[in-house]
């Protein structure tokens, strides 16, 4: 992870350890989640099903499985489908 990464990671996740897991969600809690960060603009750290992970804000409910998220440093607009999600995380 890139530094200025490393220290969100840290200020957000890393001093509550209820909030770090490595148990995977079911569909409905991470819709949930995500439908929750778009409502109160919270940022979440997102777990890929491939190991890669990132934080940022979730936007847009673009369809039924996808939604559109701001990266931390707001430069990037990205994608993202429920499918491909492996936990998500509230900051």
């Amino acid at each position: 992870m890139k530094n200025s990464l490393k220290k969100i990671y840290h200020y957000l996740f890393d001093y509550d350890i209820d909030k770090l897991s490595i148990y995977d969600q079911y569909h409905s809690e991470i819709l949930s989640s995500l439908e929750f960060a778009l409502l109160h603009r919270a940022y979440v750290l997102l777990r890929y099903q491939d190991g890669t992970s990132e934080i940022g804000q979730v936007i847009k409910h673009i369809s039924a499985g996808r939604f559109a998220l701001r990266t931390t440093n707001r430069k990037l607009i990205k994608v993202i489908d429920l499918d491909n999600i492996f936990r998500v995380d509230l900051a």
